[in-house]
């Protein structure tokens, strides 16, 4: 187990290295594949969304359809066309080879735009990964599928199938003093992309699968012991329905493989960890974002909430003019940021918090 596991990490770094601030994305998509999860890309065109899961496909060696949904596309660019040479014998069947019936991933781009006929197809699909077509039932292959639209969908009849994404990241364009560098690792992307080899094989993303429906099973007590108080605490700030919720702990036993945690390394705090970094995913719309961070600054291990707290203060003495205080919090918060980096467990889940943290820290000691 411990050779996938690196091998995971392999894949999650080559990823890494192609696409420029996709961490959450690359994080997300990945903790969806290894627990068999739908999974949403939210955001404006042009954010590479389909050029993720087509490198997801090819490191995992992965069959993948992709369909751009419109009101006029047809069901058959879906899940196949009617075999001719049957029909004419009297018999209806239909031809699933290179539909979405036999892919191991599937992205379906714009999916709310699709056709009702569409949409009623892709419910059972991500339910029960099955179609009904005319009197019989067709198991579907795929493995993961994967939406992508520029909008969350306001229409009553499309929630249902929205809350079938229960992992979700919001994209959106680089800033513009990100050019630079967004232009060389795109084109980075651009000649490295062909060149891509599997990593690894969809027989072992299914056997990273078992093991982590395993190890929950295995470890329930412990695992939601520990998890649920704080999704229950969540809930006060964001909606999750009940179907997510009992979800969780595979979320966050598939998230912490994706860092490459080995099974032996999953103690309490990375538990707790875990769970307050996939929360992140389970988001319903932007607002709700605001609300996860205000969770996590309140929620983070040890000195970090404190650090955050400080930092109110220290911008309010600042602008209270109040400039001795100020350069003893400052000092005293850079202490406590120093302990926070010597924590294996809290730099490696929460190093972007802590570089936010120094960054603000600067800033503000440049006004002293």
């Amino acid at each position: 187990m411990e050779e996938l596991i690196a091998k995971v990490v392999q894949v999650r770094k080559t990823l890494d290295s192609l696409f420029y601030r996709f961490s959450d994305e690359i994080t997300a998509s990945l903790t969806a594949v290894f627990v068999r999860e739908n999974f949403i890309l939210i955001g404006p065109p042009g954010t590479a969304k389909t050029m993720l899961v087509a490198s997801i496909s090819k490191l995992l060696k992965a069959r993948w359809f992709y369909r751009l949904l419109t009101k006029f596309t047809e069901i058959e660019e879906v899940i196949g066309p009617i075999d001719i040479v049957e029909l004419l014998k009297g018999n209806v069947k239909r031809i699933y080879t290179n539909s979405i019936v036999e892919a191991d991933f599937a992205l379906l781009d714009e999916i709310f735009n699709a056709s009702s006929a569409i949409l009623n197809t892709m419910l059972t699909i991500l339910n029960e990964r099955v179609i009904y077509d005319g009197g019989n039932i067709i198991p579907v292959k795929t493995w993961t599928v994967f939406g992508a639209t520029n909008r969350i969908p306001d229409e009553e009849e499309l929630q249902a199938l929205y809350d079938r994404f229960p992992l979700r990241v919001f994209t959106k364009y680089a800033q513009p003093d990100e050019t630079e560098q967004l232009v060389k690792t795109g084109l980075k992307l651009k000649k490295d992309f062909e060149k891509l080899t599997p990593i690894m094989s969809m027989d072992e993303v299914k056997k990273l699968n078992d093991y982590i429906q395993s190890y929950v099973y295995e470890n329930m007590d412990t695992v939601v012991k520990h998890i649920s108080p704080i999704v229950a605490s969540y809930l006060d700030h964001v909606v999750i329905s009940n179907r997510t919720r009992v979800k969780v702990p595979l979320y966050v036993v598939s998230y912490l493989t994706v860092l490459g945690i080995k099974p032996s390394d999953i103690d309490v705090a990375t538990l707790r960890a875990g769970t307050l970094k996939v929360l992140k995913y389970l988001v319903k719309d932007k607002e709700d974002l605001a609300e996860y961070e205000s969770f996590l600054a309140t929620h983070m291990p040890g000195n970090l909430s404190v650090l955050y707290d400080m930092v109110n203060e220290i911008k309010a003495l600042i602008t209270n003019n109040a400039l001795s205080i100020a350069r003893e919090k400052i000092k005293e918060a850079y202490e406590l940021l120093d302990k926070a980096l010597a924590d294996p467990v809290t730099y490696r889940f929460f190093q972007v918090e802590m570089e936010e943290i120094k960054s603000t820290l600067e800033m503000l000691r440049s006004q002293l």
